[in-house]
């Protein structure tokens, strides 16, 4: 039997556990406005420091690529997660603005990057074993909101126990990450292309930085709406776990779909849905009206990042499909999360948290629209649906 018959036939219990780490430290780095906010700083601060990861990541995404071509990425991702595992603590044990800007620079540097070289390794070593990646996904899902609604409740004791889980999740994902072979990059470039990026990716790009931007202030935010509303601490954990819980329908039908509907009309309905929820969360004030709002999550976020990386990853060449994903993650989780983060908190200091919310939910609702009517009028020339 062929070693890539002997590969088909292996499990996908690696690939879900990173995916699960990878994704739980996401949620504890969300966290981080929640205790910076406990801290007293502005949300001019709060915005200036939540976009420092994104910001890191417009560099660190092609450093930490360009490396893990050259090099091992499994042996890159595992450098990346033991030293961010240390350097964490440095953020918690900052008593002022200028120390919590530094240490949050230099953990930024490590896990700027974290999600899309994890990605970059699990989705190739899926694709040699002939598994499925919106399954594997859904356990990213899984242990953002277990691990949020675990530390929703901690936070209450000490906030000293995001660190604690950050720093054990990155450990395990270290050493998980150095069961990879490199033969899932080597796969990755069998298929070649042009080199040139196609413009259904330029316009699908487009689509989902404008959603995401709006989301990323949402999120960053979201601890500072709900103390301004007067809730229970635990409010924000419990938010952002049931944001990820509510993934999971989407994720065990996301291949049939893209499939039925096509990239673009997914990609396109996960901008309105993402301006209609935080346009209808501006409008609330009872806490079970305002958490039943964020379930919507399960159709903002993930769709749109589904949807583009879905077409990265199954409709590009291995060389076109490289340079795809370091400009998405880089566009995304930079300019997106500085334009949400930084611009966002100004917006906040000058206009008020809520009034913020309501106008980025229209613009998000309105520029749907707009994207779609350009669509229909160019359909004939370009055709990014199907």
């Amino acid at each position: 039997m062929s070693d890539l018959n002997l590969e088909k036939r292996r499990s996908n219990i690696r690939e879900i556990f990173t995916e699960f780490l990878a994704y739980s430290n996401l949620s504890l780095t969300a966290l981080f406005s929640q205790f910076f906010d406990s801290r007293g700083y502005s949300p001019t601060q709060i915005g200036i420091l939540m976009a420092i990861s994104p910001t890191f990541s417009l560099l660190a995404n092609p450093f930490w690529f360009s490396l893990s071509r050259k090099r091992s990425a499994p042996g890159i991702l595992r450098l990346m997660t033991f030293v961010a595992a240390m350097i964490v603590w440095g953020v918690y044990l900052s008593s002022n603005f200028v120390l919590a800007f530094a240490s949050v620079s230099a953990v930024a540097f490590f896990i700027a990057s974290l999600i899309p070289i994890t990605e970059s390794i699990v989705v190739p070593s899926l694709r040699i074993k002939g598994r499925r990646f919106d399954r594997v996904r859904l356990f990213g899902t899984v242990g953002y909101a277990s691990t949020a609604l675990l530390s929703s409740f901690l936070i209450e004791i000490d906030f000293s126990s995001i660190f604690i889980l950050s720093s054990v999740a990155l450990l395990l994902l270290g050493f998980i990450s150095g069961g990879y072979s490199s033969r899932s990059a080597a796969e990755r470039n069998e298929r070649t292309g042009t080199g040139r990026l196609p413009g259904t990716f330029v316009v699908m790009l487009a689509v989902g930085v404008t959603s995401i931007t709006i989301g990323a202030f949402g999120s960053t935010f979201f601890p500072v709406l709900t103390r301004e509303l007067g809730f229970d601490l635990s409010a924000a954990g419990m938010g952002y776990s049931l944001m990820a819980f509510s993934e999971v329908p989407f994720l065990f039908f996301a291949d049939r779909f893209l499939d039925k509907f096509g990239n673009f009309k997914i990609l396109l309905l996960g901008l309105f849905l993402t301006g209609l929820r935080w346009f209808l969360t501006s409008l609330v004030d009872s806490f079970p009206l305002f958490m039943a709002l964020q379930s919507l999550h399960g159709l903002n976020y993930v769709i749109v990042y589904y949807s583009v990386f879905n077409y990265i990853h199954f409709k590009l060449p291995g060389d076109v499909a490289l340079k795809a994903q370091a400009i998405y993650w880089m566009s995304t989780m930079g300019i997106s999360y500085f334009l949400g983060s930084v611009v966002g908190g100004l917006l906040v200091d000058a206009f008020g948290l809520k009034t913020v919310y309501l106008s980025l939910g229209v613009a998000g609702m309105l520029l749907s629209v707009v994207f779609t009517v350009v669509l229909i009028y160019t359909g004939k020339r370009f055709r990014p649906i199907s």
